[in-house]
């Protein structure tokens, strides 16, 4: 049996990557989350949530060969929680978490 393999990057089902955004708003966020932190506002912070909840929730990190029962639990386990990012210590947190499964938003 064939691997599944990755979408393409312009393919509905891949996670849309914060630079290609053409709204500006998204990237002046994570600019200033990179850069100056204290200065996010809450609908910047919200902009964010809105990207890592997209981003995690692509069907692409499920196409993962190796995905055993620790690995399937904690990608539902940061989809959720990207769900409830509100601060920037929650966006931090959650980078983390998701670097841990091997998923690089930034």
């Amino acid at each position: 049996m064939a691997s599944p393999m990755l979408p393409l990057p312009g393919s509905a089902f891949a996670p849309k990557y914060w630079r290609d955004e053409t709204g500006g708003v998204l990237a002046s966020a994570i600019y200033l989350f990179l850069n100056e932190p204290e200065k996010l506002t809450v609908g910047m912070i919200a902009y964010i949530r809105a990207y890592f909840i997209q981003w995690v929730e692509s069907p692409a990190w499920d196409m993962n060969p190796s995905h055993d029962d620790a690995s399937r639990a904690g990608l539902a386990a940061i989809r959720a929680s990207a769900r409830q990012i509100r601060t920037v210590k929650d966006i931090r947190k959650w980078i983390h978490a998701a670097l841990d499964m091997g998923i690089d938003p930034l």
